[in-house]
């Protein structure tokens, strides 16, 4: 996480996209090894060339997909919740817990069955609606959210300290 914590903040949770978002980038690679290797079967030059080319290529496009998804997470702290993606540039959204108005998940049978879904929080802000897709463990950041939040409320937490 780059974003920097406040004094007597605390991280409760951080999610990423679910790993099955690199499937694709992970396979074409396996793919195009397999593809180069039969390549040495035929005569033509060239096509080892080419089969050799694509697979650099996908080798490269998978490690830019997996530093991207990396770098793409969610926090729930004590104070907001923090969005930051970006791999060289930096894009990081803070929401203070007291703006959040609702929080929802939703999962398909397919996104259940693998841990996967989609989560939105409507906030107070500007924007007003933050909408997550392919989150792993969807139910877990919105529960996180909604916990932080009550224990805001009820004095659990204390409030954060203002700034001078």
């Amino acid at each position: 996480m780059r974003s920097r914590l406040r004094p007597g903040e605390q991280v409760e949770l951080i999610v990423h996209r679910h790993p099955i978002r690199l499937a694709g980038p992970a396979l074409l690679p396996l793919f195009l090894a397999g593809v180069a290797g039969a390549s040495f079967l035929r005569p033509e030059r060239g096509l080892r060339i080419a089969a050799g080319a694509a697979f650099l290529v996908a080798v490269v496009w998978g490690l830019w997909k997996w530093l991207e998804w990396r770098a793409d997470l969610w926090a729930v702290t004590t104070q907001r919740v923090i969005d930051e993606s970006g791999v060289l540039t930096v894009r990081m959204i803070d929401s203070p817990l007291e703006i959040i108005q609702n929080v929802s998940c939703e999962q398909s049978i397919f996104g259940r069955a693998l841990g996967f879904g989609k989560v939105v929080i409507q906030t107070a802000a500007e924007h007003g609606e933050t909408a997550l897709d392919g989150i792993a463990h969807p139910d877990q950041l919105r529960d996180a959210i909604l916990d932080m939040k009550e224990r805001r409320r009820t004095g659990a937490l204390p409030a954060p300290a203002t700034r001078a």
